[in-house]
This record gives structure tokens, sequence and C-alpha cells, in this order.
């Protein structure tokens, strides 16, 4: 046996170098069961750091790998079938929805309201002695407060539209309380409850603020359209009047309006006219009559021109206008005289006299007769009728000074 074939291993020494085993290696039976089991530790302990190490490169080879050079699977291996994504659709059939109530209809004829037991607000405080609020019962179109009252209810007009939006259609109506002096004008919605009672939805509109008339209503989409006038359209021909459409929706509590002009610009046929006048003195002439001048004044006090001005003056009986103005004219009335003179266009700050030269008889002076003249400002006149002519005051701003008619008396001097 060679002598080098007894001494130590140096991979052996290394070894038990690096694993911390002592350098010292034991001789015979023992030194080979030693040495056997340290190789043995030797190689588990290598192959463990080789595993630790290809573990630890795995992520940076995968980081390499591209998609465009991807591991082929073998032809007879199938394709996996991808699960659904999360949230979508089912394929069992989708359960139909309940049927939803629809809405009443409350497309309401003019008839059938017109006969019906209606909710109405209560009317201005002029007019609560006068015309029916709360629940009332209408017969052919109308209703009165009593069956003697001056005033009565009326339905003037209808229209329907889908004001509330729910798919079917309500009935606005256009509702006046009139007489021969006064009376005032609104519009009201109405709509059925799921049982087919009529119910009163809300008033869309009154004669506030400068509303002073309606004339007309009109559905357009989902809002009532109402035509309304200002001030100088409350009892007077249409020329002076001035008119708008205006449009009011349902906002869930009530009407507000959504369209049209907010307001009347100045009218301009509109004024503040006066008309004065003094008592007249008829002197007698040595017979059995008197004679005197009527002297009047008519003042335009603003703010606009005064177009067309019409002058009316009343004489009692036995009393005569000896020389009647041009574009006047005489009518016989009940109790004497009346005389319509047209006036020429007055502007602002303008003053017109009148004088109206008078005969009278004294004695019919003297009888106890009403010795009085009368004169007002109109903005025209309707002609007799029956005897007795009517004409309306001439159209003036709100708070203006009650001054366009005037009295005076006729006194006879001996």
């Amino acid at each position: 046996m060679p002598e080098h074939d007894n001494a130590p291993d140096l991979d052996d020494i290394f070894t038990a170098y690096t694993s911390g085993g002592p350098l010292a290696v034991p001789s015979g039976a023992a030194a080979a069961q030693h040495v056997a089991r340290r190789r043995r530790t030797t190689r588990l302990v290598a192959a463990g750091v080789l595993a630790v190490a290809v573990l630890a490169a795995a992520p940076a080879l995968a980081s390499t790998w591209t998609d465009q050079d991807p591991p082929i699977p073998p032809a007879e291996t199938p394709t996996p079938t991808s699960p659904a994504p999360s949230g979508a659709p089912s394929a069992s059939p989708t359960p139909s929805a309940s049927p939803s109530t629809p809405p009443p209809d409350g497309q309401i004829g003019k008839t059938e309201l017109g006969n019906a037991a209606l909710e109405l607000p209560a009317w201005p405080e002029y007019l609560k002695k006068h015309c029916p609020a709360g629940r009332v019962q209408f017969s052919d179109g109308g209703a009165q407060l009593a069956p003697n009252s001056e005033l009565q209810v009326k339905i003037d007009d209808v229209v329907h539209a889908d004001l509330d939006r729910d798919g079917a259609k309500e009935t606005a109506a256009l509702i006046g309380c009139h007489g021969i002096e006064m009376g005032e004008a609104r519009v009201l919605a109405f709509d059925r409850t799921a049982i087919g009672v009529i119910e009163t939805l809300g008033l869309v509109t009154g004669q506030t603020g400068d509303i002073a008339g309606m004339r007309g209503i009109r559905a357009k989409g989902t809002v009532v359209e109402v035509e309304v006038v200002d001030a100088a359209g409350d009892g007077i021909v249409d020329g002076f009047a001035q008119s708008q459409w205006r449009a009011y929706s349902w906002s869930g509590k009530g009407f507000v309006q959504s369209g049209g002009p907010t307001a009347f610009p100045l009218n301009p046929r509109v004024t503040d006219l006066s008309i004065s006048g003094d008592d007249v003195r008829l002197v007698g002439d040595g017979a059995d009559t008197a004679s005197g001048m009527l002297r009047l004044t008519v003042s335009n006090q603003g703010p606009q021109r005064a177009t067309d001005p019409y002058l009316t003056v009343s004489l009692p009986a036995g009393v005569t206008v000896t020389d009647v103005p041009a574009k006047c004219t005489a009518s016989d009335t009940r109790n004497g005289t009346r005389h319509q003179c047209w006036l020429p266009a007055l502007a602002v700050g303008d003053n017109s006299l009148i004088e109206l030269p008078l005969s009278a008889t004294q004695s019919s002076l003297e009888a106890g007769q009403p010795n009085e003249w009368n004169a007002s400002i109109v903005w025209g006149y309707t002609g007799a009728e029956g005897g007795d002519w009517r004409g309306w005051p001439y159209p003036e701003p709100d708070g203006a000074k009650d001054d366009n008619s005037a009295t005076g008396r006729l006194v006879l001097t001996p």
C-alpha cells in the first residue's frame, strides 16, 4: 500500500473545518465511521444549499419569461374553460316585474266639472259675502252663495295637461265670480283620486300683484298658460288694457310661474286725469229765463299722454246748452240732458278748458228739482240704452286721487 494512502484526505479536512467539526481525525473503525457520517452530512448540506439557490433564482427566471413564448401544452390536453366573471348576469330567466297601478285619469270635461262638488279656496275679503267657497256644488256650470245673490261663480273654460308629470292629464279651469260692478277670476287645477273623486290640485293663479283680470287659458306641454290683463282692463274696452300670456307649472307642492313676463310695463293708455269746476250762477234776463256759463278744466297729471278722453256733462231738466261746442253730442235722459264731448289728446301737465253756455227757466230752478251739474272724464261712451247712458271712468294708475269727476250747483241770481 502506498504511504500516502494513510494520509488524511484534504477534502475531508476542509469539510470538517467549514462544518465546525474537530480537525483531529480518529483512527481505526471509529475513524472510518466518522468519515462516512461526515461525507453524508456534507452531501445533504450541499444539496440543501443548491435547492435554496434554485428557489432564490426562480423569481428572477420567472421575471424574464415572456408571453411571446409560452409553454405549449400537449395536443391531447383540453383547454380549460374560464369561469364566469364575478357579477356577470345569470343565465337563469329573469322574473317579470309586477305591473304598476296606472295614475288616475284627471281629464275632466267642462260639463262634468260644472255639475260636480268642487273645493274652492276662499275669495278676497270684499267677495267673501258674495262668492261661495269651500265644498261648493256646481250645477250647469255655475254656483251661488244664495239664490238671490247678485254674484255667481262660473266655469268659463277648461284645458287638459299632464301637470304633475305622472303620465296622465289633469284639468285646469278658468273660474270667475262676477256681478254687475265687481268680481274676480282665478285658475284652479283638478285631478281625480284613485277611486275617481274629483279633488282640487291647487290654485294656479289669481288676481294678485299687477294682474287685474284674466281672459283665457291654454295648455302647453306640462304647463298652464294664462292670458292676464292689467288694471286698465278692469271693466273697460280691450283697447285700453295690456295683456300677457304667463306660464305656470306644478312644483310638487303648488303652482309657480315658470314662463312669460313677470310684470306689465307702464300702460300707455293709463294716466291721471282730473276735472274741476265751480258753481254756476244763472242770472235772470227779465223774463222766465236765466243764463250762465259752466266752465270746466281737465288736467293731465301723468304719467302718460291722454289719448281720446271724453267729457260727459249731465244737466237737470229745464237746463240746456245754448251753443253746443264742436264734437259734442246731446241725449235726453229721464232726469234731463247729457252731453258727451270728445277732447283732443292731452299731454302730461297740460290743461283743457271747456265752456258750456247754459240757459234755464227760472220756474224750473225754483221748483225744487235737482239743481246740480255733474261732469266726468271717461274713456268713451256707449250711447243711450233704454234711456240710461252708461260710461266708464278713464283708466288711472293705482293710487291716483279720485278726482276725475266733479259736481256743482246751479244757483239762480235775481
